[in-house]
């Protein structure tokens, strides 16, 4: 059976996406610590960090020049992360343990953009090369009252 053209286009994202050096690492549904050592880790520029009443967003900008946004609630998770620029972060650490779930996912799922939706794990990535744009978050984690459509 032949690899489909989604099938191969799964795999070379995911395949540049773990071989990049400078990749995000706030990982869904840890403690809002992965922020600050993502600072340090990846020599990223924090940009400043805006603060609602249920949730702060805590923006990065990577050397490659993507920006990743970390929405942290007011209890200290993660629940949601969003990314823009030109390389693609690392999924597989943003998304720690739901990362199965992702590739489980986005292989029964035909097309593009990549799109992932259940009770568990909502994830959206697109773009191509120099231009990635995505989101994803956990519906569970996020705080009472707030719209999903803020993590963008």
């Amino acid at each position: 059976m032949k690899p489909t053209l989604f099938t191969r286009i799964a795999c070379a994202m995911l395949g540049a996406s773990c071989a990049l050096p400078f990749a995000a690492h706030a990982t869904l549904g840890q403690s809002a610590s992965t922020v600050d050592s993502d600072q340090t880790r990846l020599h990223a520029v924090a940009r400043a960090a805006s603060a609602q009443r249920a949730y702060s967003v805590h923006a990065l900008t990577l050397p490659s020049g993507t920006e990743v946004r970390e929405y942290v609630a007011a209890n200290g998770i993660v629940f949601g992360v969003a990314w823009d620029g030109p390389t693609l972060p690392d999924l597989k650490a943003m998304l720690g343990a739901s990362f199965d779930t992702y590739i489980a996912a986005s292989a029964a799922r035909r097309g593009v953009p990549l799109a992932v939706s259940n009770s568990d794990l909502v994830v959206f990535s697109s773009g191509h090369l120099r231009a990635f744009t995505g989101y994803a978050y956990l519906p569970q984690a996020v705080p009472a009252g707030v719209d999903v459509s803020v993590i963008q």
